[in-house]
């Protein structure tokens, strides 16, 4: 079984697991602080496990839960975020998922994101970047959606100086909180906009799936857009202040 098709399995699981099985107690009990420095939920323990034993056989494993998991024999690492947007999940929001980059040399060469909560995946590797429906075996490529109207900006709650930039520039955008899903949308959306300190786990699958992107990342700012007007508009609000 391939890399992908093993993703693909794992995250299957976690949606049976979610959908049809539902969520237990012990899933909401948080525990100590993971490797990313967040407390880590039952949940993304549970999710942890699932991905371990579908995905350790491939390589070593870099998780933001438990930090290092290591394969001995293999050269390929694994940057996994189990589950992306864990307090959406845990607050009843649809809006979290799983994040998956699979490096060989030092170089990302698969990534896989997956939104739990309506089954979309993002898959992108030597066939490029494309997206379906975890139920179905269909993919079709991505491409960028001329009609958007919002961008996201994650992490906005504690924005120490982006939010009332773009308040003053009347840019609109919409702060869903699972940042490594929201770069798979990129191509959907009119920009993606973070603030603050950026993380592997967050950062590494969405960022392979930008790489055809505008792209500016530069401090406590990155930002990514299709649109090369808008990216340019406001990347120019962050150089000028």
């Amino acid at each position: 079984m391939s890399f992908i098709e093993s993703a693909l399995q794992a995250n299957r699981e976690l949606f049976q697991l979610l959908h049809v099985k539902g969520l237990e107690e012990s899933h909401y009990q948080s525990f100590a602080i993971g490797a990313g420095g967040d407390l880590s939920s039952g949940i993304d323990l549970v999710a942890e496990k699932i991905f371990i034993q579908h995905l350790l056989p491939f390589g070593t494993i870099v998780s933001e839960e438990s930090g290092v998991i290591e394969n001995p024999t293999s050269s390929i690492r694994i940057v996994l975020d189990p589950i992306d947007g864990s307090d959406n999940l845990l607050s009843n929001l649809p809006y979290y998922g799983t994040s998956i980059a699979y490096f060989e040399n030092d170089k990302c060469t698969k990534a896989i994101i997956t939104n739990l909560a309506n089954g979309d995946i993002f898959i992108k590797d030597e066939m490029g970047l494309r997206r379906g429906k975890l139920e179905k075996n269909t993919l079709s490529p991505v491409t960028c959606n001329a009609f958007s109207k919002v961008g996201i900006f994650e992490r906005s709650y504690c924005s120490l100086r982006v939010h009332d930039t773009l308040k003053i520039a009347k840019i609109k955008y919409r702060s869903p909180g699972a940042f490594a899903l929201s770069l798979a949308y990129a191509h959907d959306v009119s920009f993606v906009l973070y603030e603050g300190k950026m993380r592997t786990y967050d950062i590494e699958a969405g960022l392979f799936m930008c790489e055809d992107l505008y792209t500016f990342c530069e401090g406590d700012i990155f930002l990514v857009s299709k649109d090369k007007e808008i990216f340019a508009r406001i990347k120019s609000l962050f150089i000028s202040n």
